[in-house]
Parts: structure tokens; sequence; C-alpha cells
């Protein structure tokens, strides 16, 4: 499914990247029908209207590349997203791809290390195989290492996959993945999601910020490989965005999995009841529940 461009799209792009923190949130108290109305109406909207004719460019730019937005206020944004509880759902997605994916259940998203061990990608390339040939399509944050493997598996396998991404859609990265992965995105079996304005550029905070929408999206989460939730890497303290990503599914009610592994963040999550042992006597949850 494939989303026409609208009018309205553009006021969106200014509530989402550019609206005051009070203007937000007015428009979650009022939940207005007409943004563009509420926008016109508000003290800042000359701020606002300075921006207007460069993010028309920049929708155009990106419904020319076959992109679209998803508001939280249409019914192609995915329900269990917007109802998770205690996510904070983004105002806008931008997708490149089908959006249909999103409302074929059932979806079950996975999370592994970028400097995965080579047990974990083996692990990850049979998981994803079991789970598709279950009818299950899979969630990932689309980098390298776990969540690469689990894509490309899913892919060859026949199922379908949907990426959500640490950087805008219009950014090189992204148009670099587009490129490797078009004959999957031209098939159907791909959605790239960003929240991130298209011309935003990666950055680790992201990584960590698109951990509440992998979560958020799928009916469940298995973690592969996780490393120690607080490690050293090139003199710094580096936070493992796969650990946390087990923590955001567990508050929001959604099962967690891990294999049993020897990775530091995997022991952790099992030795804290966050996650429940995969392969155990413990059922996965039927298929297309949702939580």
């Amino acid at each position: 499914m494939r989303l026409e461009p609208r009018d309205d799209w553009v006021y969106w792009m200014l509530l989402a990247h550019y609206a005051s923190t009070e203007t937000r949130k007015r428009f979650w108290k009022e939940r207005p029908d007409d943004v563009g109305q509420f926008l016109r109406t508000l003290p800042d909207w000359d701020a606002l209207q300075a921006h207007l004719v460069q993010e028309a460019l920049t929708l155009n730019l990106l419904c020319e590349q076959g992109g679209c937005l998803l508001t939280i206020a249409d019914d192609a944004y995915p329900d269990a997203l917007r109802q998770a509880q205690g996510l904070n759902p983004p105002l806008v997605l931008y997708a490149l791809g089908d959006v249909g994916i999103l409302h074929e259940p059932p979806l079950v998203a996975l999370a592994g290390s970028r400097h995965a061990s080579e047990q974990a990608l083996q692990e990850a390339q049979r998981l994803a195989a079991e789970l598709v040939q279950e009818g299950y399509h899979t969630v990932t944050g689309f980098a390298r290492g776990v969540d690469e493997t689990v894509a490309q598996t899913t892919l060859h396998y026949g199922g379908k996959t949907v990426g959500v991404l640490a950087q805008g859609l219009l950014h090189r990265l992204t148009q670099q993945a587009a490129r490797a992965y078009m004959h999957a995105l031209n098939d159907d079996r791909l959605l790239l999601l960003s929240e991130l304005h298209p011309n935003t550029p990666w950055a680790g905070k992201f990584a960590m910020m698109r951990n509440r929408i992998v979560a958020g999206l799928a009916d469940f989460l298995i973690i592969v490989e996780a490393g120690a939730e607080l490690s050293q890497r090139d003199g710094k303290t580096v936070r493992s965005g796969t650990l946390e990503c087990a923590k955001i599914a567990h508050k929001a009610g959604r099962p967690v999995y891990a294999l049993d592994l020897p990775a530091a963040g995997n022991q952790q999550l099992l030795a804290q009841g966050i996650a429940h042992r995969w392969g155990e006597p413990t059922p996965a949850p039927q298929q297309g529940a949702l939580f």
C-alpha cells in the first residue's frame, strides 16, 4: 500500500519538527482535525510559516523517491505503536516501501549487537528463517550485525521486514540502503521507517530513540545478543541499545525473550526476569495477538 501525497503533510512536519513544546502539548490536548488551521491560529505561526516552502520541497523530493508520511491521526498509522503504553508515539513516521506491512500481523522484533559474535549471527539466521516459515514478519533497527542478518534472512525466505532507521529517509545512508534493497522495496517486502526529519544524519542518540518504535511495532521481542549495560569503547562509556530495547518492550507490556547465550546482556535480562529464555516452555504469543 502506497499513500498519495496530501496537502496537510507539510503542516504535520511543522508540528513535529519546528513547533514549540507548548504548541505540541496543546495539540495533544485538543487533537484538532485540521492541523493547518490549528497552527495558523497560534502566536508562533510566523516562525513556523518561515519553514513552510522549504518543507514542502522536502516532501516533494521524498514523494518523488517513493516515500510518504504517516501521521498519528491516519488509519495507516500502526495501532500497536499508537496504543502502546508509555512509549510516546511519534507524531509522524516517514515511510519508504509498503506501509501495508504494518497491518499484516504477526510481527516479531529481533534485536542484537552491531558487533555480534559469530554464534549470534548464526542464531539470528536460524531464528529468522524459522519465524518466517511460521508466518511472521520481522522488525529490526536495520543496523549492521544481528539486524542486517535478520533482515536479509527474512527476505531470503520470502518474508517481509520493517527497518526502523536512526537517520532520515533522504540521508545518504538511507539512499544507499534503498539501492542495496531495491528489489525488496519494489516487491513490497521491505518497509523503511523513520520519525526523523528526512535530512537528519545518523546519530547514536537517534539509534537509542528508535528502540521504542522497534519494540512498539511488534507483538513480542527476541533478544539475540546484548552486551553489558555499560561498556567502554574507544575511551567512551557506551550503553547497550539492545538491552535498552528489551527494557522498553518490557515496560510497554510486550513479551520479551532472550537466547541463552553467554553475552552479558542476555544473562542480565534473564536473571532480572525482564526476558524469558527462548525455547523454554513459556510459549510465544499466538500469531496476530496484541498486547
